[in-house]
């Protein structure tokens, strides 16, 4: 009794651009550098860097929405495993510090379709997730948002 409540009246699917999403905008190949959803093959393949780099993209692109509906995804494929990446980048975007105790993001298991793997997710998402800390108090970081000085764009 008294809670307050928020309730979204309206969507606009206009508005539901990502942080990635507007970075792909600008700059493809960042984003295109910034995940990895690597292509299991074997080396009797035998494959050049760039060709493996080009192989790997096709699991990486397209992106998937964080704003997209993540219950439509089965948990263990390649596009929910993505949803959850993005989510969290879209999330961690969002922050003012743009990092979070691992411990808080888990609170949001089931809003963010995440499963017990989110750890070993992010470890995989080196490029674009920095993660620190103890083994009860990890602390996720968005890479991109940090320089040399500390936070970057923080009122964005």
């Amino acid at each position: 009794m008294g809670g307050r409540v928020l309730e979204l009246v309206n969507w606009d699917p206009l508005l539901a651009v990502s942080a990635l999403g507007r970075e792909f905008m600008l700059d493809e190949d960042k984003v295109k550098k910034a995940f990895k959803f690597p292509v299991k093959h074997g080396k009797s393949l035998d494959l050049e860097v760039e060709d493996a780099r080009r192989l790997n993209l096709l699991n990486t692109l397209p992106l998937v929405s964080p704003y997209s509906d993540g219950c439509k995804f089965d948990l263990w494929t390649l596009e929910a495993e993505k949803y959850q990446v993005g989510v969290l980048h879209e999330f961690l975007s969002l922050t003012l510090e743009k990092r979070a105790l691992i411990h808080h993001i888990v609170e949001f298991k089931e809003e963010f379709s995440l499963t017990k793997h989110t750890y070993q997710m992010l470890l995989k998402q080196h490029r674009t997730f920095y993660l620190a800390g103890t083994e009860m108090n990890w602390v996720v970081f968005l890479m991109d948002a940090y320089g040399d000085d500390g936070v970057l764009n923080v009122d964005q």
